[in-house]
C-alpha cells in the first residue's frame, strides 16, 4: 500500500482532465480524490504501488484531446481512502483558464452523423473535448451560469450526461441537445424570421444554390457566405465588401474536396484536419473563380469547425466563401442587430442562433513549412492561451505586468509569476470599434483573473496613443524591431545573445526615421544595430504605403535609374510633383523598411501602381517564384548599410519571373552572408519572413551550412508577435531590477 499527492500544472482545467484521472483511478483500483485549485490540479491517490506507477505513466500519455502537462510535482502521503471522489467546485476553489474555441471533435461528428443518435443532426452539438469556450464566457469560475448558455436549461437527459464522470460531456458547460439547446432562425435583413431550425437550414443553402450572399453566425461571429463555385456570386460578395483585389478563402467539406482545389501534402492535411481546424494557405490548382485568389497562387483552406458548418456543407455539397462580416479594419460582428444595421446592404440574409457571443474570435491562419504550421493570425482554436515561461530560470520572476503589442495586427499579453496570458488577434488600432474591443477584452481579463499590474510596457513609438490611457502606472518603451527579436527568443527560451535578422513594413527607429531592414545584435534589455538597408525616401508616410509607385519613384531616383517601366506606373503629370515634394522633402520620412523596398520592387516588376490590401504586392512576387531559376541579385554591404541598387536594375530589365526569383534568392543569399558574418544564433523575425518561399530557401541554406536559427513557434512572425517580445523585455525588468 501506498499514498501519494500528485499536483499538476498546465493547461488541466476545463480540458476534461478530472473525469479523465477519475476513470483511470477506478480502472486501476486506486482510491483518493481530484479537484482544482487555482494552481492546477490536485490528486491524492492511495493503493498498490505497481498500481500506483501505472497511473502516473498512463497521467503523462494517455491525455485529454485538450489537455496539456507542463509540470507535475510528486510528493509521499500518509492519506488512506476508500473510495475514488471528483470535489466539486463548491468544495475547492475553482480557477480555470479561459480557453479557446475549438472545432468539433471526431466522436462529436460521428454522432452528428448518426441517425440513431439522439444529437443527430443538432447543429450545437459539443463535449468537453470541442466546442465554444472563449466566445461564451462571461466570467470565472467556468460554470455554466456563468456562461451565455446560462439561459438554457438542460432537460434531464442533458443534465444525467453532464453530472456523469465517466461521460465525456461532464462538465461541459455548453452542453445542450435539439430539446433544450439553442435554435436556428432564418430572417431577413429587416428582422422578420423566415424559417426556424431545420427549415432555417434548408432555406438558407437553397439560396447559396440560388447565388445569395448570407450572413452565417458561427462560433466567433459571422461569416459572409456564398458559393464558392458562382463567380457571380464571388464578385457581387467582393463588389459589395468593397474589397475587390483581396483573396477570399474558402471552407471545403472535407479534405477529399479540398484536395479538388488544392496541392495537399501529409503535413497541411494533418493541420487542416486538427481540433484548430485554421485556414491554411496551399498551392491552388486554379480550378476556381479567379476572383477568390486575385493573381496570387494560393487559396485559402479550411475544413467546417462547427457542426452547423459540416450539416451545410454536407447538403450543398460545394465549397463556400467563408469570410469575417465585418467592416474595413473592425472587428468581426457578433450580433444580429449590428450585422443588420451595419452590413445590411453586403448581404441578403442571415442565419442566426441564439446562443450569445460575448468573445469575438476570428479564424487562425496559418502555412505548411517543413512539416510545421507557420502562424499569420491566431485566434480560434489557438487564442487566448496560458504559456509557463521557458527560459529555464532557477527562481521564476515574480511580478504582474502587461504588454500593450503592437499599433497593427493588435493582439496582447500579460505576465503573472511564471505564467504569460496571451490574447487572441484584436486588430489594428487606427480604429475606435477596435480600440474599444481591445479595452473590454482587456478589461475581462483583469476581472475574471484578478490582474493587477506593477508596469506597462508598450512601443516606443512617440505616437503610440492608447499607451496614455495608463498615465497612473509606469511605462517602458521598447523599440519595435527589438520586440520582433525578443518575441522569438522568448518562444525558444533563449537566454543568449543572438543575431536578429528583423525584416518588416513599418517601425519607429532609435534615429527618429522608419526601421524595417534591420540587423540587430541582441542580449537581455539591450540591443545594437549592427547593419540596416539603404535608407529612402518614404513619401507621404501612409499614403505612399498603399500608392507603391510613391515608393518605386523614390528609390530609382535615389539611384538615379531611368526605364519605360519607371514610366508606365508613375503618371507624367505626378513627376514634378513628386520631384517637388523630393526636393523640399514635404512630408517625407526615411525608411530603411524592407517591406517597402518589396512593395516598391513588385510595382515595377509587375506594373502595379497601387495595392488595396497589406502584403499584395510580397504576394504576388511569390506567386512568379519559381526554384528552377538559378538565378539571384547581389545586395552589397558597405560598412553597415545593405545596398539594394542592383535588384532594382534587374527589375527594370528581366522578365517578371526571372526578377521575382532573383530579388527573394538575393534576399535569402544576403541572409547567409550576414549570419556567417556574426557567429551568432540567428533569429528571423517580422512581417517579411511570410514571405513563404523567402523563408523556405532561407532556411533550406541556412540548414545546408549548418546555420543555428530559430522562428516564432505559435506566435506569428507579423506585429502580433510584438507583444511576446514586450513581456521578455519586462520580464528582464524583474530579474534585475531591484525595484520589482
Amino acid at each position: 500500500m501506498r499514498s501519494i499527492k500528485i499536483e499538476v500544472f498546465g493547461l488541466v482545467q476545463g480540458v476534461g482532465f478530472r473525469p479523465f484521472v477519475y476513470s483511470l483511478a477506478k480502472n486501476l483500483e486506486l482510491n483518493g480524490t481530484v479537484l482544482n485549485d487555482s494552481s492546477g490540479v490536485k490528486i491524492e491517490l492511495c493503493g498498490d504501488e505497481k498500481n500506483i506507477d501505472e497511473f502516473i505513466y498512463k497521467l503523462k500519455i494517455d491525455l485529454p484531446p485538450l489537455a496539456r502537462i507542463d509540470n507535475i510535482i510528486i510528493s509521499n502521503s500518509d492519506k488512506i481512502y476508500d473510495d475514488f471522489n471528483i470535489i466539486s467546485s463548491q468544495e475547492s476553489y475553482k480557477f480555470a483558464p479561459i480557453l479557446p474555441d475549438f472545432a468539433i471533435c471526431d466522436e462529436c461528428k460521428f454522432e452528428l452523423q448518426d441517425p440513431t443518435n439522439r444529437r443527430y443532426n443538432h447543429p450545437f452539438i459539443n463535449c468537453t473535448n470541442c466546442g465554444p469556450r472563449f466566445s461564451l464566457i462571461k466570467s470565472l469560475p467556468y460554470d455554466r451560469i456563468n456562461t451565455t448558455m446560462g439561459k438554457f436549461n438542460m432537460c434531464k437527459q442533458c443534465q444525467d450526461e453532464y453530472k456523469d464522470p465517466t461521460n465525456r460531456r461532464y462538465h461541459a458547460q455548453p452542453v445542450a441537445c435539439k430539446n433544450c439547446g439553442p435554435k436556428l432562425s432564418y430572417k431577413s435583413l429587416d428582422g422578420k424570421i423566415i424559417a426556424n431550425n431545420k427549415e432555417a437550414l434548408k432555406r438558407c443553402i437553397d439560396d447559396l444554390k440560388d447565388g445569395k450572399i448570407i450572413a452565417i453566425k458561427g462560433v466567433g461571429g459571422f461569416h459572409l457566405v456564398c458559393d464558392a463555385l458562382n463567380s457571380e456570386a464571388v464578385s457581387s460578395l467582393k463588389e459589395r465588401k468593397r474589397r475587390p483585389h483581396k483573396p477570399l478563402a474558402i471552407m471545403c467539406k472535407d479534405l477529399d474536396m479540398a484536395c479538388d482545389y488544392a496541392y495537399i501534402n501529409e503535413s497541411e492535411a494533418k493541420i487542416l484536419n486538427s481540433n484548430l481546424k485554421p485556414i491554411v494557405l496551399l498551392k491552388s490548382k486554379n480550378n476556381l473563380p479567379k476572383s477568390i485568389s486575385s493573381g496570387v497562387g494560393s487559396v485559402g483552406i479550411f475544413l467546417p469547425p462547427t457542426p452547423l458548418h459540416i450539416m451545410l456543407l454536407d447538403r450543398l455539397n460545394s465549397p463556400i466563401i467563408a469570410t469575417s462580416a465585418n467592416p474595413s479594419k473592425e472587428p468581426i460582428l457578433t450580433n444580429f442587430d449590428e450585422l443588420a444595421s451595419r452590413l445590411g446592404s453586403v448581404c441578403d440574409y442571415a442565419l442566426d442562433n441564439d446562443r450569445d457571443i460575448v468573445n469575438p474570435s476570428d479564424d487562425s491562419i496559418c502555412f505548411e513549412l517543413f512539416s510545421k504550421p507557420i502562424y499569420l493570425r491566431t485566434s480560434r482554436g489557438l487564442k487566448p492561451n496560458i504559456i509557463p515561461l521557458n527560459l529555464g530560470l532557477k527562481d521564476v520572476p515574480k511580478g504582474c505586468f502587461l504588454a500593450l503589442g503592437s499599433l497593427m495586427k493588435n493582439q496582447f499579453a500579460i505576465y503573472k509569476d511564471g505564467l504569460i496570458f496571451s490574447s487572441p488577434y484584436i486588430g489594428d488600432m487606427g480604429s475606435l470599434a477596435v480600440i474599444k474591443r481591445f479595452d473590454e477584452l482587456l478589461e475581462s481579463f483583469k476581472s475574471i483573473y484578478g490582474f493587477e499590474f506593477d508596469f506597462i510596457v508598450g512601443d516606443a513609438h512617440p505616437h503610440f496613443g492608447f499607451v496614455n490611457n495608463f498615465k497612473d502606472k509606469e511605462i517602458y518603451r521598447v523599440y519595435h524591431h527589438h520586440a520582433h527579436a525578443l518575441s522569438v527568443m522568448l518562444e525558444n527560451g533563449l537566454d543568449c545573445e543572438v543575431l536578429a535578422l528583423s525584416f518588416d513594413g513599418t517601425g519607429y527607429g532609435k534615429d527618429a526615421t522608419i526601421w524595417g531592414g534591420e540587423v540587430l545584435r541582441c542580449k537581455d534589455n539591450e540591443f545594437k544595430r549592427v547593419m540596416h538597408f539603404d535608407n529612402f525616401e518614404l513619401i507621404g508616410a501612409d499614403k505612399g504605403i498603399k500608392n507603391i509607385y510613391y515608393l518605386a519613384y523614390a528609390i530609382a531616383k535615389k539611384y538615379n535609374l531611368n526605364s519605360p517601366k519607371i514610366d508606365a506606373i508613375v503618371p507624367q503629370i505626378q513627376r514634378s510633383n513628386l520631384d517637388k515634394i523630393l526636393e523640399n522633402r514635404l512630408n517625407i520620412v526615411d525608411t530603411s523598411s524592407l517591406g517597402r523596398i518589396f512593395d516598391a520592387f513588385a510595382a515595377i516588376v509587375l506594373n502595379l501602381p497601387v495595392i488595396t490590401y497589406d502584403a499584395q504586392a510580397p504576394m504576388m512576387l511569390e506567386t512568379l517564384y519559381d526554384e528552377n531559376i538559378n538565378a539571384a541579385y547581389e545586395f552589397e554591404i558597405d560598412k553597415d548599410v545593405i545596398n539594394y541598387k542592383n535588384a532594382f536594375i534587374g527589375a527594370l530589365n528581366d522578365p517578371m519571373e526571372v526578377a521575382a526569383t532573383a530579388f527573394i534568392n538575393g534576399i535569402s543569399n544576403l541572409a547567409l552572408k550576414i549570419a556567417k558574418m556574426h557567429n551568432l544564433p540567428v533569429v528571423l523575425c517580422g512581417g517579411v519572413w511570410q514571405n513563404r518561399a523567402l523563408l523556405k530557401r532561407t532556411i533550406s541554406e541556412f540548414r545546408r551550412h549548418d546555420i543555428k536559427y530559430y522562428l516564432p513557434i505559435n506566435e506569428p512572425m507579423n506585429d502580433s508577435g510584438i507583444a511576446m517580445g514586450q513581456i521578455y523585455f519586462g520580464l528582464n525588468l524583474l530579474r534585475y531590477n531591484t525595484k520589482f
